[in-house]
């Protein structure tokens, strides 16, 4: 899947940010710096991960935000960053495959707490959408069986 916004792909068109790997300091997987444009990554971060922590750095340096854990700000970077890296309609497929975050994490090429802030920040619109896309997978027939639109 993966079809939505492609952080590598952005960092390919900003030459000036720069990415490297070593330790961004204890409790992180990574951490940018906003004067010198650098993003440090954990070397140990999976492919996934990767992916995940740099669409979340990449939105520090648009928003020019440095901030910390339970830093309302870090909340909202965390949320921009998952709605741009996981589009709706392959986070809609996600759903009608399976419940588990794991699963739905594998199948959008992004760690599972970026799924779960994704879906945390649903609107009930969006809510109504995903349930009906379980339903779909679960065979509800009939009048009650919600609609999937997109």
């Amino acid at each position: 899947m993966a079809g939505g916004w492609n952080p590598w792909r952005a960092l390919s068109r900003s030459p000036e940010v720069s990415v490297v790997y070593g330790d961004p300091g204890e409790g992180n997987v990574g951490v940018v710096d906003l004067r010198s444009r650098v993003i440090t990554l954990c070397p140990s971060l999976l492919q996934d991960e990767r992916r995940s922590t740099l669409a979340h750095e990449l939105v520090h340096l648009e928003r020019g935000t440095p901030c910390g854990p339970g830093d309302p700000e870090e909340r909202e970077v965390a949320r921009l960053a998952a709605a741009r890296i996981i589009a709706w309609s392959d986070l809609v497929e996600a759903v009608k495959w399976s419940d588990d975050l794991e699963e739905q994490a594998r199948e959008l090429w992004v760690d599972e707490e970026t799924v779960r802030v994704r879906l945390h920040h649903l609107t009930e619109a969006e809510r109504e959408t995903l349930a009906r896309a379980r339903a779909s997978r679960e065979g509800q027939q009939g009048a009650d069986a919600p609609r999937l639109t997109g």
